[in-house]
């Protein structure tokens, strides 16, 4: 695993320089289109904005967003009704028999110990006995976030959103909610099993975790942000397969739609989770083998 001192160094101070320096925003051009890749982050700190001045450029130039959902169409009513029909169990099953002694033991323990924060999101062992365990480890790793500081609502892809609505820009999505929900709960029984372990351990090191990731979001090193969280996973062996599913099936879905945007004449801004990006079958990898793409950068001082 790479020195995290390290990748704090480098993310965090290499802007500070005052040099121009490349952001996680790439161009691609292809006749009269142009499509801006950008590297989202679903939740982050208020302290990350304001964002280059180069990105913002980019969201300026676009005639159109491009996300991977569109958010429009993600009203709590319609949220509620996907993540209940794959999220829960049904009357006559429920998590605690579902899950190991071992499992059962540690959320027991982490329930209790974060009894005052949960309780905000209505979270206890006799309220989440029907819930998945998919999906109780989306939520406590929502919890998490939140915890930290991290929030939803500051999300790059929410930032951008609410500004192409108020500039009355079409918004497309690459996925569907739907989608994405039948990918989260696909896994079997006992990858369920360790996405709830995994989001129950990673209270001892999300912190690090998180700033580095940032850190290597601000810094425009997308590579390390994909390494950092596929290093995150190497304790999960069994979770590997279903990652790389989660990723690289996702990537050729998005790739092929992408590229149906430079067949035309318009300016796409596209926002993408960064981890999209990176690796040997990330979007940026994709994209590279039929056109040119170009990293930008932040202006210097």
């Amino acid at each position: 695993m790479i020195s995290l001192r390290l990748a704090l160094i480098v993310g965090l101070f290499w802007p500070a320089l005052g040099l121009a320096a490349p952001v996680s925003l790439w161009q691609i051009q292809q006749g009269q289109a142009t499509l801006f890749l950008l590297g989202s982050m679903h939740a982050v700190k208020p302290s990350l904005y304001p964002l280059p001045t180069v990105i913002e450029a980019a969201f300026s130039a676009a005639d159109q967003l491009v996300l991977e959902i569109d958010l429009g169409l993600t009203a709590p009513a319609i949220m509620a009704r996907a993540l209940a029909s794959r999220g829960t169990y049904p009357a006559t099953e429920n998590l605690s028999a579902s899950l190991s002694t071992e499992t059962l033991g540690l959320l027991t323990h982490y329930l209790q110990t974060h009894q005052e924060s949960l309780q905000t999101m209505g979270l206890s062992l006799a309220s989440v006995q029907q819930l998945r365990p998919w999906y109780l480890a989306l939520l406590l790793s929502l919890h998490e976030l939140t915890e930290l500081g991290y929030l939803p609502a500051l999300g790059i892809d929410q930032h951008y959103y609410e500004k192409a609505v108020f500039a009355d820009k079409p918004v497309f999505g690459l996925e569907t909610l739907e989608s994405q929900i039948a990918l989260l709960s696909a896994g079997t029984e006992r990858q369920q099993e360790q996405m709830l372990r995994a989001a129950i351990d990673a209270n001892q090191t999300i912190d690090l975790l998180l700033s580095t990731l940032t850190a290597a979001w601000v810094a425009g090193e997308i590579q390390q942000m994909y390494e950092l969280a596929m290093t995150d996973q190497a304790d999960y062996p069994e979770l590997e397969d279903l990652m790389l599913e989660y990723l690289d099936q996702r990537n050729l879905q998005m790739a092929a739609k992408l590229r149906t945007y430079l067949d035309g004449d318009q300016t796409t801004l596209a926002l993408v989770g960064a981890l999209h990006l990176g690796g040997e079958q990330g979007l940026l990898a994709l994209l590279s083998k039929d056109y040119t793409i170009t990293q930008l950068q932040s202006s210097a001082p």
